[in-house]
């Protein structure tokens, strides 16, 4: 796939789609069985099920899996940029590393938290803006 772009992402992609797509079935398994019989025996078919039973009830559950997602893909994000890359952060680490500047190489890696807590509080935000009825 190259040295650019190209493969980063098809890692970033390939390391946690699989991961998404388990953790989103476990959280549509987990919608109450008592709830989609109910739905059924009210006469709902099966879009409608799935829209107004199933949905609502795993949106928190599917932004919380982006949330912990996110984080694992950060983390191979992390990764694919160390072992190939031309830019980003952690190439900047590496680089830092090479001329023993650790003053950059600490920076960057709060740079790296503070994009993380970032990205994690405003999932949380979007969880809770989302689906007001599951905040904890």
């Amino acid at each position: 796939l190259g040295i650019d772009e190209t493969p980063k992402i098809a890692l970033i992609v390939i390391g946690s789609v699989f991961f998404n797509v388990l953790m989103v079935a476990d959280v549509v398994r987990n919608v109450p069985k008592e709830l989609i019989s109910a739905a059924y025996t009210l006469g709902a078919g099966r879009l409608r099920v799935l829209r107004q039973v199933i949905l609502p009830h795993s949106t928190p559950g599917i932004i919380d899996v982006a949330r912990i997602n996110l984080a694992a893909a950060w983390a191979i994000l992390v990764v694919a940029e160390l072992l190939a890359a031309e830019e980003g952060l952690a190439f900047r680490i590496v680089r830092a590393q090479r001329f023993r500047q650790i003053d950059d190489m600490f920076a960057i890696l709060i740079i790296f938290g503070i994009i993380g807590v970032a990205t994690d509080l405003s999932l949380r935000w979007f969880r809770n803006r989302a689906a007001p009825w599951a905040r904890p």
